[in-house]
């Protein structure tokens, strides 16, 4: 093959990397329907169709210049995402007026890391490839969802296959979960928890949702119009006003990566680095995020989005089926045992705790599910208390899910 068809194979392949997430993001607000399927199982289609169609083959020429593209642009894209989708929360808000959601979410916490260690023992002997791995990834599936995950993969680095096969049990396993609830399970657990019917007197205190910013008053305070869609609003988002205000969040992304980079350089061990600079980056970004005028800037959640975006296609296209082993249908049973377990566990210490039934529902889905999902669970409830209680939950998921996610690993290489 002459050398400038594999040059321009693998230029093509890197620019529909970068430019992928802009048409994701377009079919996501053009199509209803696209829209409940989320922009990251559509990046991870985009990734499938490219490794289908042969031109990310790691036999064909070029294939080490490739490698050396996805290696950069994945070592870009977490790190730049992670304090993007981290400045925007108000940790001292929360800290400060919602004492049971703090309950609820430890519970919640509790229960999914018992869940999956629990879950490892059961599988250890099984012979599933990178059960430890999977295991790290569980914990960022059930603090939160997408980001901590992705976090998780550049930090433990299991292989595509693992990775993509986890992602795709876990989300069809939990469907399941999420079409009880919404088909009113959550009636049932308002039989088994202590029940505290919603009162307009009991509306939580405004919070900032991701992509709205601090000014959004009014609806916050009520809870009122918060839906999925304030979590990946990309309406206006490439207009040179808001262009220009997302400069000092991705400057400050910028300088977190080099001091995160710089002082795992110093101080870690090489294999630990990358670890060290997940965890310090995390760190940084909840740190930055009490600057109110950082925490202000919108549309910083949906542009670290696009970061996660372009990963998802990254990895996806990188995955070939021909690698898949014997243990795929036991990761799927492992999978289902951590999602059982995990529900029973939080049931349970709600009950001690006596965390309300409809708390414990949005705390549920904010962890497994991720944020997004609490307004339809919510207002299915008709519980406007719960929503921003549901939707905290979510965000501190986020925020602690890479310490309890790479903490799971490294306890499972003890265990």
């Amino acid at each position: 093959m002459p050398e400038w068809v594999s040059s321009f194979r693998v230029g093509l392949v890197v620019f529909i990397y970068v430019a992928g997430p802009f048409f994701i993001i377009w079919l996501y607000q053009r199509f209803r329907f696209l829209s409940k399927v989320g922009t990251v199982v559509m990046a991870y289609a985009l990734g499938i169709l490219l490794s289908l169609s042969g031109l990310t083959d790691p036999a064909k020429d070029g294939a080490e210049s490739l490698r050396a593209c996805q290696g950069l642009l994945q070592n870009l894209c977490v790190p730049l995402a992670i304090p993007l989708m981290l400045f925007s929360a108000d940790f001292r808000s929360w800290l400060k007026h919602l004492k049971g959601t703090f309950v609820a979410f430890f519970c919640g916490l509790v229960a999914i890391s018992a869940a999956v260690a629990l879950s490892y023992l059961l599988f250890k002997g099984e012979g599933i490839a990178e059960l430890d791995k999977a295991a790290g990834l569980m914990m960022g599936f059930y603090t939160g969802g997408t980001p901590n995950v992705m976090s998780l993969n550049l930090a433990l680095q299991p292989s595509p296959e693992t990775f993509l096969l986890v992602n795709t049990f876990e989300i069809f396993i939990t469907f399941f979960l999420l079409a009880f609830l919404v088909a009113g399970g959550y009636r049932l657990v308002r039989k088994v928890l202590v029940y505290k019917p919603d009162h307009a007197e009991n509306a939580p205190l405004a919070v900032p949702v991701p992509g709205k910013g601090a000014q959004a008053g009014r609806d916050e305070k009520s809870g009122e119009g918060i839906s999925a869609s304030d979590f990946e609003n990309y309406s206006g988002m490439l207009k040179a006003k808001t262009l220009k205000s997302l400069l000092l969040p991705l400057a400050c992304s910028v300088v977190l990566f080099a001091v995160a980079g710089g002082l795992s350089k110093i101080f870690v061990p090489g294999n630990y680095q990358v670890v060290s600079v997940v965890l310090l980056i995390t760190t940084l970004a909840i740190c930055l995020s009490f600057w109110p005028r950082l925490r202000s800037t919108p549309r910083m959640f949906e542009a670290g989005m696009y970061f996660i975006l372009v990963f998802s296609i990254i990895i996806a296209s990188d995955f070939q089926v021909s690698r898949v082993g014997a243990g795929a249908s036991g990761l799927m049973l492992f999978i289902l045992c951590v999602l059982v377990t995990s529900v029973l566990l939080h049931l349970l210490l709600a009950k001690l705790f006596k965390v309300d039934a409809d708390l414990f529902t949005v705390s549920l889905v904010g962890l497994i599910f991720s944020p997004p999902f609490v307004p339809t669970v919510a207002g299915l409830m008709r519980s406007r208390r719960c929503l921003i209680s549901g939707i905290v939950v979510g965000l501190l998921g986020y925020a602690v899910g890479n310490y309890a996610g790479i903490a799971l690993y490294w306890l499972t290489r003890y265990l």
